[in-house]
């Protein structure tokens, strides 16, 4: 990819694929919710005999959808990590680390 320079009017043009990709994510994890659940309400209307859980199913993945939109896009605009993952550390090339001694090593 070739570089643009600064006083290019359409140095941005592509900045808003990050938006994008992030309403992406909020619609699949909605839409998943809701097919998942909405899916396990109709296995156990279907193995139950009962004409209730899908609804409730889609209701409750609804909710879990929303859920996780909420706590994805809060830890990204803090910048915490989201639940789940591992917290970032640094790397080893960038710490400085001080030399180590042993007992009784270098004394007379």
């Amino acid at each position: 990819m070739t570089e643009r320079p600064p006083d290019d009017p359409h140095a941005g043009a592509g900045d808003g694929s990050q938006g994008m990709n992030q309403a992406m994510q909020a619609l699949s994890y909605l839409i998943s919710g809701v097919v998942f659940y909405g899916g396990l309400g109709w296995l156990g209307d279907h193995f139950l005999g009962t004409g209730f859980l899908i609804p409730v199913g889609i209701v409750l993945g609804a909710g879990f959808g929303i859920y996780l939109v909420v706590k994805r896009f809060s830890a990204d605009a803090t910048g915490a990590p989201a639940a789940g993952t591992a917290p970032q550390t640094q790397d080893e090339s960038t710490t400085k680390t001080q030399p180590t001694s042993r007992t009784g090593e270098g004394t007379t």
